[in-house]
């Protein structure tokens, strides 16, 4: 079942900035289905939608987590996963 994936990043823009261009191209080939940020209050606000909880952490709990921990950025405190009915991507 497709996942929503909701979190703050604690960076600034131009980190995020930087850090998307490295981590987009992994998250894809992982499977993500879409991926947005925008700036809120404290950070950067994502949502991706993922094909399934299993995808999402095999991506977060490796890749992700590896390129946050050599960018020396925080894992998020607010994440929540929401299965949702479907997460067309077309």
């Amino acid at each position: 079942m497709p996942v929503m994936v909701e979190l703050t990043l604690k960076i600034d823009a131009a980190t995020y900035q930087a850090m998307h261009g490295q981590i987009l191209p992994v998250a894809r080939k992982a499977g993500m289905l879409f991926h947005s940020g925008r700036e809120v209050e404290g950070g950067i606000g994502v949502v991706d939608f993922w094909p399934s909880a299993d995808a999402w952490n095999a991506f977060s709990e490796g890749a992700l987590a590896e390129g946050m921990k050599g960018a020396g950025v925080e894992m998020p405190d607010d994440l929540k996963v929401t299965p949702v009915l479907d997460a067309d991507s077309r």
